[in-house]
């Protein structure tokens, strides 16, 4: 039996199973919000969690429950929710000083905290509280948590977790107060527990009541012990515990791909030993055997998933019948990064995010990609206007690329009726993402394309690989809609040598795999190109050797610097870059890439030019001057070009095959934008 689908309860709420959808800061409004979790509890989750904040000097970016016109559409969203059986818990949230000064109500007004000290993520100061203002504080959680229970909602949950502002009151590093809210530990704890009793009290005994805690924040300022301590105050007045780890501006993975999955359900198993309330595990939990054994073997009583649900609506019922589900890969660039810009939510393998409560006919017919105007579907490139195409002719669809665009665009067609081919020249389906995939954390890429594979067979669209796509086959073939998804090749730029034998792409490297690395491990490696690709092409090839590999992690940690020396790989290898930022598009991965480099021994050159390459060596021009370095292997990872232009000038200048191009074939982007691409080809 599956301990995951057997009841929960939390308080006298009961659950139909163990999987919650634990709170995600969407930026969505309340409208696109409800038809966000709504698909979510269609797709199986047991209750699903919405963060509003309790005053807009607190929560800008968020719904704020106290707005009067909330009301109503929280109400709404709660009978949205319960039409699938599914629950609701509202997230009651303040940042503190977390809340990014310009976007608060007061444009001018600075962001409020236990101390004047500043956000390692804004840079700003925030306005330490005065003693009077923090009973405000807490009566607004007070009534934020009644008004929720008048509007329906099954239960709240308070915010005292990843460095927002209960947390902030908690930890020595974030409170210097010197009134009764500081200085020492029972001091510190007296604001969170103070808003739990009044939340408590504003709702009466039988209402849901979750704390969400960091565990430890991960900085040194407060530890599981202490967090124990304050829950063992606490329990009396709470439900359940929805247990984290640290805070965002911690240097220890939060969230993203370098977090093993369910790596801090440690935390949630040790304070499940201490108290007597539900405990929900979280954190990467994206994978339904992690999830399972949250359950099975008493790590939690709840397994907690957010971006699961972000990757793929339906991942529950999925999972229940053994079905493959796309997974979140822990990347940030749709979710975490997005929000903290204060942008809407997104996910790269599922381009349907915050779009749920759109209808399928867009007024007019009319839509955009990066550019190029689309109705019903599609439009001849270069043309003045856009192309009529009635729904009744979209019966025969030619997708030409078997890359992510390529499938999703033979997915969103098929689900609109059409009877869909799609074609690549090459021996499988999947492009680049089987390169991708082999990058170091990347792993979970190969099983969404197995995923998104699976999702071909059960739509029925003809696969056809080994086969080349020109004019003669689009003319015997007379499709009434052509989607030319042919991707790109790596880009090579004009340097003067640069086509001899000893010089490779990024693409080759990771397509070759681990006995071609060692290979080229044995000499000195240049890789030309500092973004993403140069750096994972680098770590790939420093992971490559495996009983260096194994040894490196425990000699790291406690071998002296001399033997630390020699554990650089081979020749070396030298990162060349000719911009002012090594991993510029990493967002807020780069600086634990950087590190993880860096602590392989690769050597990092940026403001380089790459002049000339030689057998044995490349020229430099750094700042003017001239500078020889040896490289035995040169890898170029410069980025990508489009590609299969002949057969989109052929469209053109045909006229006859209504045709869009999308994903790299348009324009040079990444994985999201490709199925983003496809997914609003196919709105109509």
């Amino acid at each position: 039996m599956n301990h995951l689908f057997m009841e929960g309860r939390i308080g006298g709420l009961v659950l139909k199973n163990r999987i919650i959808m634990t709170a995600i800061h969407s930026g969505l409004s309340i409208e696109k919000e409800t038809a966000f979790l709504a698909e979510r509890v269609k797709g199986g989750a047991a209750a699903v969690t919405a963060v509003m904040g309790v005053s807009k000097t607190g929560a800008p970016f968020n719904m704020c429950v106290l707005e009067p016109e909330i009301m109503e559409a929280l109400r709404a969203m709660t009978n949205e929710i319960h039409q699938d059986a599914g629950k609701l818990f509202i997230q009651l949230f303040h940042a503190g000083r977390n809340a990014a000064r310009g976007s608060l109500a007061d444009k001018e007004a600075l962001p409020i905290a236990p101390s004047a000290i500043p956000s390692p993520i804004y840079k700003q100061v925030p306005r330490a509280l005065e003693t009077d203002e923090i009973a405000g504080i807490i009566q607004q959680f007070g009534q934020a948590a009644s008004l929720c229970k008048a509007a329906g909602v099954d239960g709240v949950e308070i915010s005292c977790s990843a460095g927002y502002l209960l947390s902030q009151f908690f930890s020595p590093l974030t409170n210097h107060r010197i009134d009764e809210y500081g200085g020492d530990e029972e001091n510190r704890m007296r604001f969170p527990l103070e808003v739990i009793r009044e939340v408590r009290r504003s709702v009466g005994s039988n209402f849901p009541i979750i704390l969400r805690v960091s565990a430890s924040d991960m900085l040194g300022g407060y530890g599981i012990k202490d967090t124990m301590r304050l829950l063992l105050k606490a329990e009396s007045y709470l439900d359940a515990v929805n247990v984290t780890g640290g805070w965002h501006e911690s240097e220890v993975p939060q969230i993203s791909m370098h977090l093993p999955e369910g790596g801090f359900a440690f935390l949630a198993r040790e304070i499940k030993r201490t108290i007597k309330i539900p405990v929900i595990a979280c954190n990467r939990i994206n994978n339904g055997d992690i999830a399972r054994e949250i359950v099975e073997e008493d790590y939690g009583d709840f397994a907690g998933c957010a971006r699961a649900f972000l990757a793929d609506s339906e991942f529950v019922n999925k999972l229940e019948r053994e079905m493959t589900y796309r997974r979140c890969i822990g990347c940030n660039k749709g979710c975490i990064e997005r929000v903290l810009k204060m942008q809407e939510v997104s996910c790269v393998f599922n381009p349907e995010v915050g779009r749920e409560g759109e209808k399928a006919g867009v007024e007019g017919g009319l839509q955009r990609i990066e550019g190029q105007l689309l109705r019903r579907g599609g439009t001849v490139p270069g043309q003045a206007g856009p192309l009529q195409i009635k729904k009744e002719q979209r019966r025969k669809t030619l997708v030409v690329g078997g890359g992510a665009a390529g499938i999703e665009a033979a997915l969103q067609c098929a689900k609109q009726g059409d009877e869909v081919t799609l074609c690549t020249s090459e021996n499988k389906i999947g492009g680049l993402l089987h390169a991708a995939s082999k990058a170091p954390y990347k792993e979970t890429i190969a099983w969404n394309l197995k995923a998104m594979n699976d999702e071909l067979e059960r739509s029925r669209v003809n696969v056809m690989c080994n086969q080349l796509v020109e004019s003669s086959f689009i003319e015997l073939y007379k499709p009434d809609f052509v989607v030319v998804a042919t991707g790109s090749r790596p880009a090579l730029p004009p340097i003067p040598g640069i086509d001899q034998k000893h010089v490779i792409t990024a693409q080759q490297v990771l397509e070759e795999g681990n006995p071609f690395a060692r290979l080229l491990l044995k000499g000195s490696i240049l890789v030309l190109g500092g973004g993403s690709v140069g750096l994972e092409t680098a770590l790939y090839l420093t992971k490559s050797l495996k009983l260096q590999q194994l040894g490196s992690h425990f000699l790291y940690d406690y071998a002296p610097p001399e033997i630390q020396e020699n554990l650089i790989c081979g020749g070396g290898i030298t990162i060349v870059e000719m911009g002012a930022k090594m991993g510029a598009d990493l967002g807020g991965l780069r600086r634990i890439m950087l590190k993880e480099l860096r602590r392989h021994g690769v050597a990092l050159i940026d403001n380089a030019r790459v002049e000339q390459i030689s057998e044995k060596e490349v020229t430099l021009n750094l700042d003017g001057r001239t500078v020889l370095h040896g490289a035995d292997t040169v890898i170029v990872a410069a980025g990508y070009e489009p590609q299969g232009q002949v057969l989109i000038q052929w469209l053109e200048k045909n006229g006859q095959y209504p045709h869009c191009v999308i994903g790299d074939a348009q324009k040079i982007g990444n994985i999201g934008k490709a199925l983003k691409d496809a997914y609003a080809l196919c709105r109509r």
